[in-house]
């Protein structure tokens, strides 16, 4: 059986005519004929009843024809999947938390395309603890992630190479009219919150630095938990109640006013936004080793990010055909 008679045969559901169903699939109507008949003889039954004009499909055939256009979706999605995992073991695994993996990873991704222009990359959106699981077990190449001076990734040297690659922080904000109530807020009054599990990276963070001396000052009540930052995010938007949220991803939101700080109610919680290139054999571990030495040599300190005023500044990072171009227009 050739996958073709069941690209005809569902062109030949879906036109309704062996004239037309020739045409789209660009063959004469005997052979298409012969094609379909093909496919007959291959599944045993007959689809066409060739007694009765215009065109009429045989009972089993009007039973069947979702389950036809499902097969041939299915085998196609399933070669596209093989393609998929192919790329993938050439390519480079790429582990990052989940506010990094859509807020900082694509400008990283971007550079790093700079030294390999034929790479492939597959995204690992992850917690934390499992995007830095990723990197130990070996299913991960790259691990993009926060640290902080309480909860380091504690990645040996001998397996991975560590870079700090800029300065994120934690910010309380809420939305423009939950802002206005709480700006004046007295002391003991109820203050609505967003939080993140306990046990979560950013729950930990803001419980060592910074909750426990805003719940000395005011009753806490919380609104949701979630360790999902965007999640918060969408609730703070509207209101729901104040979150800490990482600076680098509400960056617009304060920009245009959507959020704002609630810096007299809660100082914020510095974070490292850090880098670790696994150290691997072969061609991988090479193009790892660049990527590594170019971070290194790209982003001294006084060109890492930085966080100012509730926004994520991104000093220009030069790369090696930024580089090539300049010393070309001199």
């Amino acid at each position: 059986m050739e996958l073709k008679w069941l690209d005809d045969y569902i062109a030949l559901i879906e036109t309704g005519s062996f004239s037309a169903a020739a045409a789209r699939r660009h063959v004469s109507q005997p052979a298409f004929s012969r094609r379909i008949q093909m496919l007959e003889d291959w599944l045993g039954v007959t689809l066409i009843d060739r007694a009765r004009k215009p065109l009429q499909f045989t009972p089993v055939a009007r039973d069947n024809q979702l389950e036809f256009r499902h097969l041939v979706a299915r085998i196609y999605e399933f070669r596209a999947i093989l393609k998929s995992e192919s790329l993938d073991s050439a390519g480079i695994t790429i582990a990052a938390q989940h506010t990094l993996a859509a807020a900082y990873v694509p400008g990283f991704l971007a550079r790093l395309r700079h030294l390999g222009v034929d790479q492939n990359f597959r995204i690992r959106s992850e917690n934390r603890s499992d995007s830095v699981a990723m990197l130990m077990r070996g299913e991960a190449e790259i691990l993009i992630t926060y640290e902080t001076k309480q909860s380091p990734c504690n990645i040996s040297a001998q397996l991975a190479l560590r870079h700090v690659l800029g300065q994120d922080e934690l910010k309380l904000v809420a939305s423009p009219q939950l802002h206005k109530a709480l700006r004046t807020v007295a002391a003991g009054d109820r203050v609505p919150m967003l939080c993140y599990p306990p046990d979560s990276f950013f729950g930990q963070a803001v419980r060592a630095e910074a909750l426990p001396d805003l719940m000395r000052r005011q009753q806490v009540t919380v609104g949701c938990v979630s360790e999902f930052a965007m999640g918060l995010r969408e609730l703070a938007l509207i209101g729901q109640g104040a979150a800490w949220l990482p600076a680098s991803l509400i960056q617009d939101d304060l920009a245009r006013g959507r959020l704002m700080p609630l810096n007299q109610l809660g100082h914020s919680v510095p974070l490292e936004i850090v880098a670790f290139f696994a150290i691997l054999p072969g061609e991988r571990g090479e193009f790892l080793q660049r990527s590594s030495q170019w971070m290194t040599e790209s982003s001294p300190s006084a060109k890492s990010t930085e966080v100012s005023q509730g926004k994520v500044l991104q000093a220009r990072e030069r790369s090696p055909a930024h580089a090539a171009r300049t010393r070309s227009k001199k």
